[in-house]
């Protein structure tokens, strides 16, 4: 059986797990942790691929949300 994805802060996935895969909490696609490594700057996801069913992704999202074509399960 495989294991479970678990929430975790955008912090401790920059900093603890930096080469695992990381997914959106909403539609499921892959995405990275975007922002500054020297602790000034505000960390936030960014879809690898645009989706436009997110709603985490504002400026794409067409107001229905579905899960991404390409899911991390």
């Amino acid at each position: 059986m495989g294991e479970a994805w678990t929430p975790v802060s955008l912090a401790e996935a920059r900093g603890l797990y930096t080469m695992t895969p990381k997914r959106c909490p909403a539609c499921h696609g892959q995405v990275i942790v975007a922002g500054s490594y020297t602790g000034t700057g505000r960390l936030k996801l960014q879809h690898r691929r645009a989706h436009t069913g997110c709603p985490l992704r504002p400026q794409g999202y067409v107001g229905t949300p579905s899960p991404h074509p390409q899911a991390l399960t």
